[in-house]
């Protein structure tokens, strides 16, 4: 991983807030992940997120379609920022995340699972 892809945001990454994810999920079924350690995705996550640690995630994406939307979802938003730039390697071409992290879902009181 390239350390500065932490703090570089693609061109075709979209970001999303809280209150855009609920319409977004409805709308386009996508593949919710979860790019932080297992200890911080136990802690609380976004319902039906798959744990893919950004360490392992491009191994873990490799048999997910890509041609269907992907949602990242990290702490903060920097850890999903850099998977981005994986992804957007891989092929992915529909990638959004969820802008401010899981710190600013929760902040928001929304809805989590607990694994």
């Amino acid at each position: 991983m390239n350390l500065m892809n932490l703090f570089r945001h693609p061109r075709q990454l979209k970001d999303l807030n809280p209150a855009q994810i609920d319409g977004f999920i409805q709308q386009t079924q996508p593949t919710v992940v979860d790019v932080r350690r297992a200890e911080e995705y136990q802690s609380g996550h976004l319902p039906d997120a798959m744990l893919a640690p950004l360490g392992t995630m491009a191994r873990e994406m490799e048999k997910v379609d890509r041609n269907i939307p992907v949602l990242l979802i990290c702490k903060t938003g920097h850890r999903s920022q850099a998977a981005a730039w994986d992804l957007l390697k891989m092929g992915f071409t529909d990638v959004q995340h969820l802008k401010g992290g899981m710190d600013q879902w929760k902040r928001e009181n929304r809805p989590v699972e607990r694994s």
